[in-house]
């Protein structure tokens, strides 16, 4: 019974999150290297997280925190709540750019059953008692039902690219509406009907936005958005990187108490 628990949870890690040591990969299915004990969601690459120890903040300016997410990344969701509580607090002096990392593409894509086997397994669990968020009802019973639901990540990216250009200053709050779309009202991302609640709540007209969904343009901006995380030195989802100029420092790579961030961004801007 222990090796089994042992699997399920080194299997998990691939669902909400990669890197580090305990390293496992899922043949046909890309290059991820997966950390059981933090779970974070990566691709496998090298990684140089070398960063300055401190920003230096002379100007009145804001400082800058890009936030590495994938709409279809559990850990994310977990990580969703203690990251508003920290804009919240540091609404002020900072401000938070979204960019999608891209977890489920190419051959990656496909039901809960094809690719993350192991959410059946309820490895779920995990990440409700190490954030305390829970999973929707709806999502669990897709998960446990008919598994209609693709993971498909390119869809909730283009939506939130056109999110962003609408706008600018609703990305985060958008990002974390299309994660509690997912695992807690059990939206299927590759249906765009199923977005009109959302995309209604963030003010901008469905139609227009169905059109944006079809526009070579977005699909482009997603891409992009992969790519510059793929050439990145952050390798994990969620990665939380605090930017001025061109220094740069990690904030969080993996799961962080809000509590825990306010004090890294106070010690690092003081």
């Amino acid at each position: 019974m222990k090796l089994l628990y042992l699997i399920i949870t080194m299997c998990f890690s691939l669902f909400l999150g990669c890197t580090n040591s305990t390293t496992i990969k899922m043949a046909n299915k890309s290059n991820f290297s997966c950390d059981a004990n933090t779970g974070i969601c990566s691709s496998s690459k090298d990684t140089n997280n070398e960063t300055s120890s401190k920003i230096n903040n002379t100007s009145t300016s804001k400082l800058k925190v890009i936030y590495y997410h994938d709409a279809l990344c559990g850990w994310c969701y977990g990580f969703g709540p203690d990251l508003m509580r920290f804009q919240e607090e540091f609404k002020d002096k900072i401000e938070i750019e979204v960019i999608s990392g891209g977890l489920f593409l190419g051959d990656r894509v496909g039901t809960i059953e094809e690719v993350a086997p192991y959410i059946k397994a309820g490895a779920y669990k995990s990440v409700e008692s190490t954030t305390g968020v829970k999973f929707g009802d709806a999502f669990l019973k897709d998960v446990f039902g008919e598994g209609r639901i693709i993971l498909n990540s390119l869809p909730p990216a283009i939506a939130l690219c056109i999110v962003k250009e609408q706008f600018p200053e609703k990305g985060l709050t958008f990002a974390e509406m299309l994660l509690n779309a997912v695992y807690n009202d059990g939206l299927n991302p590759v249906i765009v009907a199923e977005y009109q609640t959302y995309v209604t709540q963030i003010g901008l007209d469905f139609d227009v936005f169905s059109a944006k969904m079809k526009e070579d343009k977005y699909k482009e901006m997603a891409e992009n958005e992969f790519q510059s995380f793929k050439k990145s030195t952050f390798s994990g989802m969620p990665t939380l990187v605090l930017e001025k100029d061109d220094q740069q420092v990690l904030l969080s790579s993996g799961y962080l108490g809000s509590n825990e961030l306010k004090q890294k961004v106070a010690e690092l801007i003081k």
